[in-house]
């Protein structure tokens, strides 16, 4: 059993760490926001007093955070996982993050010694729960092999996507499919309803058809109905995520009118308070309702 450091208890990161807990594994955890720690605490876990601490203490240093800036601050502050990674150690980073940026932290980490994995996951609070995410992996294929048990104790499924970048960039071209998906959606379904079909024959004939698909199968009931948007997928998240997939196209030259007129639409529903609850929630960009 491996001795982990885990960073970052939110939606995602608290389940996953509670199944490697589950598996037996030595974890150690560390969150700014110190109240999330003592349930995982309750369940076995340790605490740490610092990022530096807890990444002395491990082998394995896991961070799931929200954005970019937020790993960013996380590994090179004072203090942080940089400062105290040596050889023999790896940290591997789940959170979903642009290419560029998990190059850079990657050619950081590796002047310290250690090795580094990007490791962003499909799926969202239930699959996190249950131990049924799929794991992109991206870096040195002897790192990645040798971080499978643990990256098995969270996921069912471990892809091997090659250097790294190429892990992070399929997180967003999934991201970047589903919010366009919700946004074309509701456009759809909204003027479909506003034309005096009812939601549920709307659905009914959706999943018959072949542009059914389990995004809709799951969301479009709430969608169309309550609209309460449990989130399992928070909309702030992936807003950023939008944006970062228009950010990918700029720099691989591909023109991204779509996506980006769907980002407009995740802006419009965040400004309206919407970011904390599901992606789901965009169709709040087009009605308030």
């Amino acid at each position: 059993m491996a001795k982990i450091g885990f960073i970052g208890l939110g939606i995602m990161g608290a389940p996953m760490c509670r199944n490697l807990l589950a598996k037996g594994h030595d974890v150690t955890v560390y969150n700014r926001s110190r109240e999330k720690m003592a349930p995982l605490v309750a369940a076995g876990a340790k605490d740490a007093s610092s990022v530096a601490r807890l990444v002395e203490e491990g082998d394995i240093v896991i961070t799931m955070l929200s954005d970019p800036t937020a790993v960013w601050e996380v590994v090179a502050e004072t203090a942080g996982v940089l400062s105290a990674l040596t050889e023999g150690k790896t940290y591997i980073d789940m959170s979903t993050v642009s290419p560029e940026s998990s190059r850079e932290i990657a050619s950081m980490v590796r002047k310290t010694g250690a090795d580094f994995l990007e490791a962003p996951v499909l799926g969202s609070r239930k699959p996190a729960m249950e131990g049924t995410l799929v794991i992109l992996a991206g870096g040195d294929p002897e790192v990645a092999k040798r971080m499978e048990p643990v990256l098995h104790a969270m996921g069912n499924k471990v892809v091997y996507m090659g250097e790294v970048g190429l892990a992070a960039h399929m997180k967003l071209i999934i991201n970047q499919m589903l919010g366009t998906l919700l946004c074309v959606f509701s456009e759809a379904a909204l003027t479909g309803m506003a034309g005096g079909i009812p939601a549920e024959k709307i659905l009914e004939v959706i999943e018959s058809s072949v542009v059914g698909c389990q995004a809709i199968r799951i969301k479009g009931k709430d969608m169309l109905g309550e609209r309460r948007f449990p989130a399992h997928f928070p909309l702030k998240h992936a807003h950023k995520d939008m944006r970062l997939a228009v950010l990918a196209g700029d720099a691989a030259g591909v023109p991204t009118p779509v996506t980006a007129a769907a980002y407009q639409l995740f802006s419009i529903a965040r400004e309206r308070g919407f970011g904390d609850r599901d992606v789901s929630a965009v169709l709040r960009g087009l009605t308030e309702k």
